[in-house]
């Protein structure tokens, strides 16, 4: 009987956490790093859609041009194809202790293939000299009330987002979330995760911010941020599967080689340019439909949004989603994502040889 309440109490708590509302921040770690990256000159951390909060970013930083991180940013991102999605990745791997950051320490880092440890501690030891130097927590906690008012509008625009899809969607229950809004980082949305050893698994939405009216406060439509916000989740349920997995990883290796050369030109457009991403695109995007289905969208709605992802290159989409149908009615035999993986992996060796010939 002891056992049966302790079940119970542990499956209420995580109802309750997973029902919670979101509740959005802005992190001193996602603002440095895209500042830092926007001063090296990455061009997707130098959209100025925030204009008034990016002016008073080049007034306040720009004397610190010259500093070491951002020279060692601009050979990262030169000689490495260092930026997108790998810059928010490092942002949420760090913790600050003690006057310092540091990497955070976990079982299996998912920081793996995007940067090079060495790379990665350099940076973070040369991040250290620019924050202190910068007097950046300065900066930070003078923009609060903007920040402020961007977090509590970004909330009341996405209020009926469902965190509890996720879980029971793809039967991983150890995680917390977290939404962090990126006002630095344009039109650009990245979904990393972290695994703090003996923590629970936390997945991030690390949302851009690119609607700002006349005096340049941030505007946050539902028809637009909170699509983007789904898809962003799906991110970190799916992508550490085949990061992670050696074994699941070579038995894509030749279907998703296959697909991204036949559409290369397509994935390029959206920003894709190895397998890895093509798969994991394919699967958060049809996971979106899934999503869409299971919240009654309407067919029409449903419709569009297959058809705006096979314009987009992800030809087999409406055949992926049928099939993660398939695995929705089957949870008694594919209690997690991963464990229908084999069933995926077939499906994408039949894409690839459909598209052969």
């Amino acid at each position: 009987m002891k056992f049966i309440l302790i079940l119970f109490l542990a499956f209420t708590c995580t109802s309750i956490v997973a029902n919670e509302k979101i509740q959005s921040t802005v992190d001193n770690r996602v603002e440095l790093l895209s500042i830092v990256f926007r001063l090296a000159g990455n061009p997707e951390y130098n959209m100025k859609f925030a204009k008034k909060y990016i002016n008073e970013i080049h007034t306040y930083f720009d004397p610190y041009k010259t500093d070491a991180v951002i020279g060692f940013a601009k050979k990262l991102a030169e000689e490495k194809n260092m930026g997108f999605s790998k810059v928010m990745f490092l942002a949420t791997h760090l913790k600050y202790s003690n006057h310092k950051f540091s990497l955070i320490r976990e079982k299996e880092s998912n920081l793996t293939g995007k940067w090079d440890k060495a790379d990665a501690v350099k940076f973070v030891g040369l991040l250290n000299d620019f924050y202190h130097l910068s007097k950046f927590e300065i900066f930070f906690n003078n923009h609060q009330a903007f920040y402020n008012e961007a977090t509590k509008q970004f909330d009341l625009s996405v209020n009926e987002f469902d965190q509890k899809w996720y879980l029971d969607y793809y039967g991983d229950y150890e995680v917390d979330y977290q939404v962090v809004l990126g006002l630095g980082d344009g039109g650009a949305n990245y979904g990393p995760s972290v695994t703090p050893i003996g923590k629970k698994r936390l997945v991030y939405a690390v949302m851009g911010s690119w609607t700002f009216n006349a005096a340049s406060e941030p505007l946050f439509p539902k028809e637009t941020y909170l699509s983007y916000l789904i898809h962003e989740f799906n991110h970190s349920f799916v992508d550490h599967i085949l990061e992670d997995n050696t074994n699941i990883e070579a038995q894509f290796k030749k279907s998703g080689e296959v697909l991204l050369e036949q559409q290369r030109h397509e994935m390029k457009l959206e920003g894709y340019e190895d397998w890895h991403s093509l798969i994991n695109e394919s699967l958060v995007r049809a996971s979106v439909v899934r999503y869409m289905i299971d919240h009654k969208n309407a067919d029409q709605l449903v419709e569009e949004e297959i058809l705006k992802q096979q314009k987009k290159g992800f030809l087999w989409t409406e055949r992926l989603v049928t099939l993660l149908g398939e695995y929705e009615a089957s949870r008694d035999i594919y209690p997690t994502f991963k464990s229908f993986y084999p069933k995926i992996i077939a499906f994408f060796n039949a894409e690839a040889q459909q598209l052969k010939h």
